[in-house]
């Protein structure tokens, strides 16, 4: 598998950081030998449906397989806030760079 994976921002959640239709660069192998940190925004898996992706922030670190994820947007965004902490394993990976439309 390729480490770097293009995803398309798709909602207002992550405003005013990304913005609907701005491409991220994800880093597929960047959690493979450290934890996530709190503040790297990331890729992952709804954790209530898995052909989903979000886009969030790590807001912390739960544990060695779990985080909460949030946001940048508090209001416009489904996050921890409402479906709680989330498995290590549906992160996809660590947005390495960012670039507009």
């Amino acid at each position: 598998m390729f480490p770097l994976s293009r995803f398309r921002v798709a909602d207002d959640s992550m405003r005013p950081t990304l913005l609907p239709g701005d491409y991220v660069l994800v880093n597929r192998w960047a959690f493979r030998r450290r934890a996530p940190v709190a503040g790297e925004i990331v890729v992952l898996r709804h954790p209530h449906n898995s052909s989903h992706f979000l886009v969030k922030r790590i807001a912390s670190v739960a544990g060695p397989d779990t985080v909460f994820v949030v946001g940048d947007n508090e209001a416009r965004s489904e996050d921890s806030r409402q479906f709680g902490p989330v498995a290590r394993g549906l992160i996809v990976g660590k947005v390495w760079v960012a670039a507009m439309r």
